[in-house]
């Protein structure tokens, strides 16, 4: 009898897992000082594991997690607290700042807008759009009066999308950005509460750092002229175009973000910076602030890092974007394998990383088989590797569903984090504030999210889209 019925709950308990893989569930866990919302089967545990650990090491208050496998969503949460004072928890839906993660958005828009001149016939082919000069679409004025570098001239789509404009922020600043933004501010005899298009005029009158198209050097800037070349082509606002891009991909939550903390947008997080840093004078009014209200001023960073939107419906784009969805793509697979291609820069020859167009890119290595003499010579449960004989060539290419491409995030009180991973698995991270320590932190977020997905034994069936 007794075995009866120990066979009977065992039974039980493996058809309720069982039915938790085919159906949204609630969350197991959480606790009173860190609630968890949102639905995961069970199998996805190490996600939660991972959030957990890192939010209570790195002191975060809040953060949200969405990951799809094969165009389904399987996990939508939310982490801590949305509000601490107000004892608000996050939602799986709640919005974060995107900070650089608005980067890969707004090149899809770019590609998109591009696509549409090329159906148009205005263009002959994608290629010869990406070549065109990026400021021939610009209409702002030099401030000085002038162009000081008449290299400008030259510098393309293709240039701001890669990186490649010419700007190098580690010579000469990052004038999106203090201290840089207030030498110009300073320069203009204007307060830091600059705009896109006045940052963008200021530097026009400046040096380029290196010629165009000859190196990469990460830009905020050229993604800032980008937003511009998107208005002055299709003669809408940067945020108006992309919005109506995604919103027929069924995206609805990406806006543009507020600098001050009264202009939080309905349900945004409150951000906040790491235990112990100084307020500093607003951008917008002098007055003393949290330095994630006010260090900057988020509306002149539209293009480069001012969207907010949702942890579930970035990962509904991706999935989008690949054709995994009925909704329209916004891009054709030829459009996908340019936005991924290698670029023709020296400095990415012979990597296995690089960054394309909006996008950093891994071509995944094959791991060497080791032979038979040397396995176990380091010992057993030993994490030293022998170094074998031959050397393995580098793979350079591969098909672009086939590579690892992410982007990450960083503002004073916003981390993010969007890893799309070999086997059509997207996961995406947002969080509310940023360590101080957070080369440390994005290192351990991103290892751990990938360790989470190859831990996974089951994929779920459902789909929380």
């Amino acid at each position: 009898m007794l075995r009866s019925l120990k066979t009977l709950f065992c039974l039980v308990a493996w058809m309720g897992w069982a039915w938790a893989q085919t159906i949204c569930v609630p969350p197991v866990g959480g606790t009173p000082g860190r609630p968890v919302t949102g639905y995961a089967a069970p199998s996805l545990e190490p996600y939660d594991r991972v959030m957990h650990q890192l939010m209570e090491r790195y002191q975060i208050p809040g953060g949200a997690l969405a990951v799809a496998k094969e165009g389904r969503l399987v996990l939508f949460r939310g982490y801590g607290w949305a509000d601490l004072r107000a004892k608000e928890p996050v939602q799986p839906d709640s919005l974060f700042r995107l900070a650089s993660l608005t980067k890969p958005i707004t090149a899809v828009a770019v590609l998109h807008l591009g696509e549409s001149l090329v159906f148009r016939g205005i263009y002959p082919d994608l290629n010869t759009f990406l070549n065109e000069k990026a400021f021939n679409f610009v209409k702002i004025r030099p401030y000085s009066g002038q162009i000081a570098d008449p290299r400008l001239k030259h510098i393309t789509l293709r240039d701001l999308l890669q990186h490649s404009g010419g700007w190098n922020r580690n010579w000469a600043g990052d004038p999106m950005f203090r201290p840089t933004l207030g030498e110009i501010a300073k320069a203009m005899q204007r307060s830091e509460k600059l705009s896109s298009q006045e940052l963008i005029g200021f530097m026009m009158s400046r040096p380029l750092q290196f010629a165009p198209g000859t190196r990469s050097a990460y830009s905020n800037l050229g993604y800032a002229v980008l937003g511009r070349v998107i208005e002055g082509i299709s003669g809408q606002r940067y945020e108006t175009y992309v919005r109506e891009m995604l919103g027929q991909m069924g995206i609805y939550s990406v806006r543009a973000g507020k600098t001050r903390l009264q202009d939080r947008l309905p349900g945004e997080v409150r951000y906040y910076d790491f235990p112990g840093a100084p307020l500093t004078r607003s951008v917008v009014d002098g007055s003393l602030v949290n330095r994630p209200y006010g260090e900057f001023y988020l509306e002149a960073h539209d293009a480069n890092g001012g969207l907010v939107a949702t942890a579930p419906d970035l990962a509904r784009w991706v999935v989008v974007l690949e054709g995994l969805r009925s909704q329209a793509a916004p891009l054709s697979r030829e459009a996908l394998e340019e936005m991924f291609r290698r670029p023709r820069l020296a400095q990415y020859a012979q990597t296995p990383r690089y960054y394309a167009l909006g996008w950093g890119v891994r071509v995944p290595q094959p791991r060497l088989a080791t032979p038979a003499h040397l396995a176990g010579a380091a010992g057993q449960g030993s994490s030293e590797t022998r170094t074998l004989p031959q050397k393995q060539p580098v793979v350079l290419s591969l098909p672009f569903d086939q590579l690892e491409w992410s982007h990450d995030g960083a503002f004073a009180g916003s981390r993010t984090l969007l890893l799309r991973l070999p086997g059509r698995v997207v996961v995406v991270a947002l969080f509310n504030s940023r360590p101080w320590n957070d080369g440390r932190f994005i290192a351990e977020l991103r290892r751990g999210l990938e360790n989470a997905t190859q831990a996974v034994q089951h994929w779920p069936e459902y789909d929380c889209f």
